[in-house]
């Protein structure tokens, strides 16, 4: 007879962004204790510098063959892609690795596994955001895409995908002349993005989840993991304060601070400092029209309330690197060509999205201790993901066996 196994009673979630507290919130919800480990950092990480956008209509992944062909074009300082020449060490070891994920093959398969955790990214934010009893952070109105020359707009698929229900249509005339009349720089074409959801305010976000965690008797520790030590019953987690937690479960969800905690616990993780930039400001409650990205400029200009903030860069260096002002310059010299109001001075941020080589997440068992898991890597998408990724995962951990649509998204994959 096979001995019972017991139940998870208690975890800890190392990571305090969005993922970190979306998995959280899901662990309470099973009836287990939990405690996040997060040192609240300042300047904060992305999940507060990120565009606001449920962005359901990213389903292919950036590792394939058309990012490989729009490089040349997309250079800085012309584009938004700079490679810090100067950190070569950290980027070429990822770069060799990147490439390798960029073939046709590996293309499509990474697009199939994306479209299938995808289908549920809207879904799962709309049953978070209810169960925060804030269902008006969550605004399900599209996004619109524009483009200063229409010979630069690709086309667009003639359906809605069947799996995510995001379906591209023409901007209504009417639409495009009120951008034509807000802006010094006219659209020539826009495209509107159904099925797709930006959130209305990232930091009310952000501590709502932080609220409902502690009012369900969540614990915060803000401190920092050090590292893990995996063994035979468990995975023990060692805090910057010398305390040592010995839970049942332990998922890591730490961003690009994952790779440090992995490398001085004995696993190292192949990711890489995906920096971007954003400026914000006050726009004296001029602008009404809906959020916009400006596709010629590589350009995401979100609404939070009084706030306009606009987001652009994908910056691969070191993430202890310098930041670059220049970026910042450039951000704000998009906003004076364009028109947008701005009533107040710039608050400027940059911080560093945690990107494995073929652009998908990791997600699922993690090593070979019993009860460790992993939930980053994220990338671009991880506001997007965040609830799809809670929903999927916490199940498995909780004893359920891995489903087929996570197999692609495994931590060992490299």
């Amino acid at each position: 007879m096979t001995p019972s196994v017991s139940p998870p009673r208690t975890a800890v979630v190392v990571g305090g962004g969005i993922v970190g507290r979306a998995c959280a919130l899901r662990l309470l919800a099973c009836g287990l204790d939990v405690a996040l480990v997060d040192p609240r950092c300042d300047p904060p990480p992305p999940s507060w510098g990120n565009a606001g956008h449920i962005a359901c209509e990213q389903t292919v992944p950036l590792a394939g063959p058309g990012t490989l062909r729009d490089v040349p074009r997309r250079l800085y300082p012309r584009g938004p892609l700079d490679i810090g020449w100067r950190h070569v060490g950290t980027w070429l070891p990822w770069t060799l690795r990147f490439l390798a994920c960029c073939t046709p093959g590996r293309a499509r398969a990474g697009t199939a596994a994306l479209r299938g955790l995808m289908a549920d990214a809207l879904p799962a934010w709309q049953r978070l955001a209810a169960d925060l009893g804030r269902p008006d952070l969550l605004s399900c109105d599209g996004t619109i895409k524009l483009w200063e020359d229409a010979r630069t707009m690709p086309g667009a698929p003639p359906h809605a995908d069947p799996l995510t229900g995001v379906a591209a249509t023409p901007l209504p005339p009417a639409q495009l002349a009120a951008f034509a009349a807000a802006l010094q720089v006219p659209p020539a074409a826009g495209r509107h993005y159904g099925r797709t959801a930006h959130v209305t305010d990232i930091t009310a976000l952000l501590h709502a989840m932080e609220s409902r965690f502690i009012a369900r008797g969540g614990i915060w520790r803000a401190t920092t993991a050090t590292h893990l030590r995996p063994g035979r019953h468990g995975t023990a987690v060692h805090l910057a304060d010398g305390t040592i937690l010995a839970p049942d479960l332990v998922l890591v969800s730490g961003g690009i601070g994952t790779r440090a905690l992995l490398a001085r616990s004995g696993m190292r993780v192949p990711l890489i400092a995906e920096r971007g930039y954003h400026v914000e400001w006050d726009h004296g409650g001029v602008w009404t029209l809906p959020n916009v990205v400006f596709e010629d400029r590589a350009l995401v200009v979100t609404r939070f309330g009084p706030r306009l903030r606009a987001t652009s860069f994908v910056e691969f260096t070191r993430d202890d690197a310098p930041f670059d002002p220049r970026k910042w310059q450039i951000l704000e010299r998009h906003v004076a060509q364009l028109g947008l109001p701005v009533a107040s001075p710039f608050a400027r941020w940059a911080g560093a999205r945690p990107t494995l080589p073929d652009y998908l997440p990791a997600i699922g068992r993690l090593g070979t201790a019993p009860g460790l898991h992993a939930a980053f890597g994220h990338n671009h998408l991880g506001l997007t993901l965040a609830a799809a990724t809670a929903e999927a995962l916490v199940p498995v951990m909780t004893g359920a066996p891995l489903p087929p649509r996570l197999h692609p998204f495994r931590p060992d994959r490299f």
